[in-house]
C-alpha cells in the first residue's frame, strides 16, 4: 500500500505497514477497522485493532492515522452515514 496510496489518493507518503493488524488499524473510520477470516481450523478470527465498540455502538468517527479532518468531512458528505443509518452517531 505504501507504494501506491499517495499516488492514488494524494497526501503524504505512507509508511510501510508491518502486519495485517497494522494495516487494518489504518482504515478510515474506527468502525470499519475490522477484518474477519476463517483460520486454519475454520474458527472465526477477528482483527479489530481499535476494538469493536464503535462498530457495535453505531459510531462513525474518523481514524486520524489515515484520514485528515478535510478528507473525513468529504467522506461524510459522500457516504451520509446518519442518513443511511438513522441510529448512527457521527463524532466529528
Amino acid at each position: 500500500m505504501h507504494t501506491w496510496y499517495p499516488t492514488r489518493f494524494g497526501g503524504d507518503p505512507v509508511p510501510a505497514l508491518q502486519s495485517i493488524p497494522d494495516a487494518v488499524a489504518t482504515w478510515p473510520e474506527y468502525a470499519t477497522a475490522v477484518a474477519i477470516r476463517l483460520d486454519a481450523d475454520e474458527h472465526i478470527a477477528v482483527c479489530a485493532p481499535h476494538g469493536l465498540d464503535h462498530l457495535l455502538d453505531g459510531i462513525w468517527q474518523r481514524n486520524p492515522r489515515r484520514v485528515s479532518l478535510v478528507v473525513s468531512r468529504q467522506r461524510l458528505a459522500r457516504q451520509r452515514p446518519a442518513h443511511r443509518w438513522p441510529r448512527v452517531r457521527v463524532l466529528t
